[in-house]
């Protein structure tokens, strides 16, 4: 049996889409202007950084519920299920930032900006991860965003000064704002580790400041965040600070089921379609 033309040309287009919802329906460029401007909407800056101005634009891949790779959007709300260590980190724009060259490497850490708890952040700057020796090789792009380069170690195998420990915020704590940043790396630190200048490993009370100055940075050219919601912590869970309306955020939490019930009736779709074409 023949099928007529647009039949075929429908059975595509559905086929198609049944595909192509299985990669991150969120993956996008994200301006540096848009980095800028949520810092400063979700209250990181100036509370935590006094500033920033990033000259490109920096990301994180993280497995979300659904167990699909996603991209994370500057201020995206992850669950607890979502936590986990990234699965990627890419960088668009590279060209844009100073003093970077072919062989330039980078550093990049996570902190938790509201540890214990955002009301009484007794231990700010709660480091979760701190490693060098990133690289940008050409031609190796992003698995979510293809106009973004990934940043991987070299084969010679480097160790974080601080390896990656999973965001564990306590129950009734507030919005937690986890904070990765991106830096241009100090040619010393490509054989040296940090501790070479003093630093010391305490993640609690990190000062980024004396940090900065102790390895002789310069200002994070890249830097992305997520939310955790724990519950209240003495302010409304619905808010970016202790009273200023939650305009920063971006919860996923819902769109990523949506987009899991979305796959499967698709996949479901596209399954009975080809079952019925094998039988014509």
């Amino acid at each position: 049996m023949h099928l007529p033309t647009s039949t075929k040309t429908a059975l595509s287009a559905l086929l198609f889409l049944a595909s192509s919802v299985q990669a991150d329906d969120n993956a996008r460029s994200v301006s540096t202007l848009d980095f800028k401007n949520a810092f400063v909407e979700s209250g990181i800056v100036p509370e935590v950084i006094a500033a920033l101005d990033p000259s490109v634009s920096f990301y994180v891949a993280y497995t979300a519920a659904d167990g699909h790779n996603e991209l994370l959007l500057p201020g995206t709300q992850l669950s607890l299920s979502e936590k986990g260590a990234p699965t990627e980190f890419s960088v668009e724009g590279l060209n844009n930032a100073t003093n970077v060259t072919a062989t330039s490497r980078f550093l990049i850490y996570l902190l938790d900006a509201d540890a214990p708890a955002r009301g009484n952040p007794t231990a700010r700057n709660l480091r979760h991860y701190l490693a060098g020796n990133y690289t940008v090789t050409p031609g190796s792009n992003s698995t979510l965003l293809p106009t973004a380069q990934k940043l991987v170690v070299p084969t010679v195998q480097f160790d974080p000064f601080t390896p990656f420990v999973e965001p564990d915020p306590q129950p009734n704590t507030g919005i937690h704002r986890f904070i990765y940043a991106l830096y241009t790396q100090p040619a010393q630190f490509n054989n040296a580790g940090f501790e070479s200048v003093g630093m010391e490993a305490e993640t609690a009370n990190w000062n980024l400041s004396r940090w900065r100055t102790q390895l002789g940075l310069g200002p994070a050219i890249g830097a992305t965040f997520f939310t955790i919601d724990t519950g209240s912590n003495g302010t409304d869970a619905g808010t970016n600070g202790d009273s200023s309306p939650g305009t920063g955020n971006v919860d996923n939490s819902a769109g990523n089921s949506g987009a899991a019930g979305l796959r499967a009736s698709l996949g479901l779709v596209a399954f009975s379609v080809l079952g019925w074409m094998a039988l014509l």
